[in-house]
């Protein structure tokens, strides 16, 4: 047997000490709480309340199986099958990007707006910015696209899921003469967290993500590092109502050219926000 009894204790103990050269305690404790909850459908009463709970060989071998998978660098997130994103749950799985806590600072940015009734979530992945969009401007009509049809199968059911109305479509970014956008216009927000990262970065990251993460979601050539900004501000200036805004996730290593290609097509009150590392990640532009 793998561990000294079949005690949750025990399971503990032996979750953590297995992955203690690869996560820092913080992490392994929110690890551990996130996975025993989800495994006995607990919330966090039930947690501090059932400490001295047995567990089954099923369970034992769940967590073993569990602490495995992290030794092979996939992420906690597909494992456990979902995260939580702007206080929506999000499933997620390979089909689609895990939604990070950058990108709910793009949302807290949008949410700052008075009144939004028409916006549109470009390269949608998993929903989230939509979604979390939905629920923060309820009345508004919300649309995801993305050119994946099983980011959309994924972003379909965590709107059902979350109870929230927003139409996810299949479309390309890439192609304004996609039939999808000729039904679109009058924008109030568009926002977009395209892929921006280059092929020479690949080199940087790390294996969870560079081994499980969906690469559509994730990389553009070297010589177009911001082909997905350029396509989808051109759209922007076509479907957004005067006085519209676009909003995007940057890769703050190009921050500065897709500032200066928005400006030059004739965006206006264009702002770059920091994210909480420090990093030039979000930008903000209006429309004439």
């Amino acid at each position: 047997m793998f561990v000294k009894d079949n005690s949750l204790a025990s399971a503990r103990t032996y979750f953590q000490d297995r992955l203690a050269n690869k996560f820092t305690d913080s992490e392994l404790k929110s690890m551990w709480k996130q996975m025993i909850c989800k495994r006995f459908d607990w919330n966090a009463s039930d947690f501090l309340l059932n400490q001295s709970c047995k567990l089954s060989e099923s369970d034992l071998l769940f967590v073993r199986s569990f602490v495995k998978r992290l030794l092979n660098d996939e992420p906690f997130q597909y494992i456990l099958g979902e995260t939580i994103f702007y206080d929506l749950k999000i499933n997620c799985d390979s089909r689609a990007l895990i939604p990070r806590p950058e990108t709910e600072e793009l949302v807290d940015w949008i949410s700052e707006l008075n009144v939004v009734n028409e916006i549109i979530d470009v390269c949608s992945g998993s929903g989230c910015i939509a979604l979390a969009v939905k629920s923060v401007f309820k009345n508004a009509n919300v649309k995801g696209i993305d050119i994946s049809p099983e980011a959309i199968e994924l972003s379909t059911f965590n709107a059902s899921e979350n109870n929230l109305d927003v139409d996810f479509k299949l479309a390309d970014a890439l192609n304004k003469n996609d039939l999808f956008w000729d039904s679109i216009s009058e924008l109030d927000v568009m926002v977009s967290n395209p892929p921006y990262i280059t092929e020479n970065e690949k080199l940087e990251m790390s294996a969870n993500v560079l081994n499980f993460e969906p690469h559509l979601a994730l990389f553009v050539e070297n010589d177009s590092p911001i082909i997905f900004y350029k396509r989808i501000a051109d759209l922007a200036i076509e479907k957004l109502k005067k006085n519209g805004f676009l909003f995007f996730e940057l890769n703050p290593l190009f921050a500065k050219e897709v500032f200066d290609y928005l400006s030059s097509i004739g965006f206006i009150n264009i702002e770059l926000r920091k994210d909480l590392q420090g990093k030039e990640r979000m930008l903000k532009a209006q429309k004439v």
